[in-house]
């Protein structure tokens, strides 16, 4: 569970997202009801919670992130633009220009997107070729999370979402 102050979080949003760096899962939260509050701390009856927000998790997603030479960055971000498109990237070291389908931007150049393709690769034959990231222990700065997963956060998740990482 987290909670929030209204002040710091856009209300509206129904999901937080967090980036758990040691068990290297992006956790999904999904807004609750205040009453909840109750069930997980022992808060005198009193407490006014009108003021925070509550966020159960709602599932954990595998991913890797940013290693050593080129971290993730850390802090409290907001999603900035979502796309269900194909894009196109250099930063893959071993390899010249490759692709992913679909992508949130948390901050400036770094996505929350899924495993990477040859620049040649479609979305209609991408299943009919393998990933060419499948190996990697480490990103240039993004967070890789699966395609089936990548296009839940694509359908689900709103340009304005607190990401912690």
């Amino acid at each position: 569970m987290y909670i929030v102050k209204k002040e710091f979080v856009n209300q509206e949003k129904n999901y937080l997202l967090k980036l758990n760096r040691t068990a290297h899962k992006l956790e999904i939260y999904q807004k609750a009801d205040n009453s909840v509050l109750n069930e997980h701390y022992s808060i005198r009856p009193d407490f006014d919670s009108s003021g925070y927000m509550m966020y159960e998790k709602l599932k954990s997603v595998d991913c890797i992130f940013g290693g050593e030479k080129s971290p993730t960055p850390m802090g409290i971000f907001k999603v900035e633009k979502k796309s269900a498109e194909e894009y196109i990237s250099g930063y893959y070291p071993k390899r010249g220009k490759v692709k992913f389908f679909g992508y949130l931007v948390i901050f400036e150049d770094y996505f929350i997107h899924s495993d990477l393709y040859d620049a040649e690769v479609t979305r209609e034959t991408m299943q009919d070729h393998d990933t060419i990231s499948k190996d990697d222990t480490f990103t240039s700065g993004c967070i890789r999370i699966t395609q089936s997963e990548l296009k839940w956060l694509v359908e689900n998740i709103e340009p304005g979402t607190t990401v912690i990482m």
